[in-house]
């Protein structure tokens, strides 16, 4: 929604540029972790990896850096690993074509024009399928595999002080959850990543082997 996306984009506001990226996408600020882990947080050592990406890219553009940075933890940290799951999951062998060794690198030396201008994203590859692929589909705007996850964790069952984690502030677990459940704010990542929490608590405490999930 609008709404949440003005939102995590003003988060990262008034940080520095290498911390953009992780902040939009962290399920918690730094200055949110404090109250949650009751312990002083230090920015850049929570983003430390992150910051080392955006230093160590090879152009100081913005898009180059910002590249970097999703290319090394968002993709196969999360996404990959997740298409991947789910597809092994139902005997399925998935391929990602465009991430192909030589092309990446390729797409990498291009100047960041090339990718982004004046707000088209893909501009070469839009050139390159313009004869094959209609505008339609070209033109629609960008469409992820989004779930209703805010709605999902209204009807989530409580948290429980049974699932509480030494030395989180459980009370900023129950005052989140509440807020979201009224629809006075939208905690969505947070809670979604506690939830997570707990569900590897469970499978550990069952026994079940490291990756299950």
């Amino acid at each position: 929604s609008l709404d949440f996306k003005l939102r995590r984009s003003l988060a990262g506001v008034g940080s520095p540029p290498a911390q953009w990226n992780p902040r939009w996408l962290a399920p918690l600020q730094p200055e949110e972790f404090e109250d949650f882990l009751q312990m002083q947080v230090d920015p850049e050592e929570v983003y430390e990896e992150a910051i080392s990406a955006w230093n160590s890219a090879p152009s100081t553009n913005l898009i180059d850096r910002t590249s970097e940075f999703y290319t090394r933890f968002y993709l196969q940290d999360n996404i990959l690993t997740k298409v991947d799951r789910a597809a092994m999951m139902n005997s399925l062998e998935t391929r990602a074509v465009f991430l192909d060794t030589e092309l990446v690198d390729f797409i990498r030396r291009l100047p960041a024009d090339f990718k982004f201008r004046n707000g088209v994203r893909k501009r070469i590859l839009k050139r390159a399928v313009g004869n094959i692929v209609p505008e339609s589909v070209l033109g629609r705007a960008k469409k992820g595999f989004g779930i209703p996850l805010m709605d999902w964790i209204k009807k989530m069952p409580a948290a429980q002080v049974s699932q509480a984690v030494p030395q989180a502030n459980f009370d900023f677990v129950l005052s989140s959850e509440a807020a979201h459940r009224s629809g006075r704010a939208d905690h969505r990542s947070f809670l979604w990543t506690w939830k997570t929490v707990q569900w590897h608590r469970q499978a550990a405490s069952a026994g079940l082997p490291a990756g299950w999930e």
